[in-house]
């Protein structure tokens, strides 16, 4: 579970914002679940940044991501490490060069819970999901971002809260902030996006 934090977990700037009022909230949320259900197929690529409370300077690494609806992801770590995670349903994959791990994700509660925020977080998707998160949408000079604060006892005892900014146009998220507990933040910025391209299912595959 150890790997999947290193992804999940510098803030993004944030210029004035300003919280939106109830009805505001509802008709973004509406606007972005809606994109997100059109989405079949996407790919892109990130870059991430990680800060920990206790070191002193941040750490960054870049790669590429690959989405098929409902429930496949392969996110893969390109520099300065290669590292891959794949997620197939409810099985889960951990590939380094040194290593392969299979998981079984309905075998572990907490785990289920984080690959699922993984999935929403990368369509914004999450946002529906009053059960797991409370959720606030701001406004701000260049963007929406949304901050959910964890409902269920397991996630609250890992994350402060996760922050999804969007694009302009409410179609896809743009990139992800997640505060931990700890004090470490995870910030995961999605460029290059493409969508409709066909993806081979070999990318997803779980041996």
């Amino acid at each position: 579970m150890s790997c999947l934090l290193v992804f999940l977990s510098p803030g993004l700037p944030v210029c004035s914002q300003t919280k939106l009022t109830a009805e505001q909230q509802k008709q973004i949320i509406e606007k972005v679940d809606k994109a997100a259900s059109s989405v079949s197929e996407m790919q892109c690529e990130f870059t991430q940044t990680k800060t920990m409370k206790l070191l002193s300077k941040e750490m960054q690494s870049k790669g590429i991501m690959y989405y098929k609806k409902p429930n496949k992801l392969r996110w893969q770590y390109t520099s300065p490490y290669d590292y891959t995670f794949i997620m197939n349903g409810d099985k889960v994959q951990i590939k380094s060069t040194k290593s392969t791990k299979n998981i079984d994700v309905q075998g572990n509660k907490i785990f289920r819970q984080i690959t699922n925020i993984v999935l929403n977080s990368i369509t914004g998707g999450t946002l529906k999901s009053s059960s797991d998160f409370v959720v606030e949408v701001y406004k701000t000079d260049k963007d929406y971002f949304a901050k959910l604060f964890p409902k269920k006892k397991e996630l609250k005892q890992l994350y402060k809260y996760i922050e999804l900014h969007f694009n302009p146009a409410l179609t896809m998220v743009s990139s992800v902030k997640m505060a931990e507990k700890t004090g470490d933040v995870t910030v995961v910025r999605l460029s290059n996006t493409k969508f409709g391209t066909t993806i081979d299912e070999k990318m997803f595959a779980v041996h």
